[in-house]
């Protein structure tokens, strides 16, 4: 391996590592825009226990591999979307970068992110509308109809 290709190998390595942090801030958005929170504040936490999430919590994919898809404190599950989402990124990026090279593939994988990141926050905000609708209309609420 030459020197151009370890180059192109750590620019492609860090750029996947990038799209897996933006999956991991998709996450973020979707979860608290929809309910009108902020995106700062308060810190990544467990819906369940209140727990302010640590380095290791907050590793994408990883985190949820170590937990076992699971709270540490409260064992309270977390949903299998999330670390979807963090590995849609990372192979939306993945791709263009193996096919296309840094230059040229970069580019595209960004838009890919981009795109995953519209799609998922448009779907929160879309099952958010729709479950405050039926609980509106008398009809079951959103996790009523998933408890189905």
């Amino acid at each position: 391996m030459n020197s151009a290709e370890v180059v192109a190998f750590g620019v492609a390595a860090y750029l996947v590592l990038v799209a897996l942090l933006l999956g991991s801030f998709i996450n973020l958005a979707a979860d608290r825009l929809p309910r009108g929170e902020s995106l700062l504040r308060p810190r990544s936490h467990c819906r369940a226990c209140g727990r302010v999430l640590n380095l290791v919590d907050l590793i994408p994919v990883g985190g949820y591999l170590v937990r076992g898809g699971r709270c540490a404190t409260c064992a309270a599950p977390i949903g299998v979307s999330s670390p979807a989402v963090e590995a849609l990124c990372g192979a939306g990026m993945l791709v263009p970068l193996a096919l296309l090279g840094p230059i040229r593939g970069a580019p595209v994988g960004f838009a890919a992110v981009a795109l995953v990141g519209v799609a998922t926050v448009s779907f929160a905000f879309f099952r958010a509308r729709s479950s405050t609708r039926g609980s509106q209309n008398g009809g079951p609420s959103g996790s009523e109809r998933l408890a189905r």
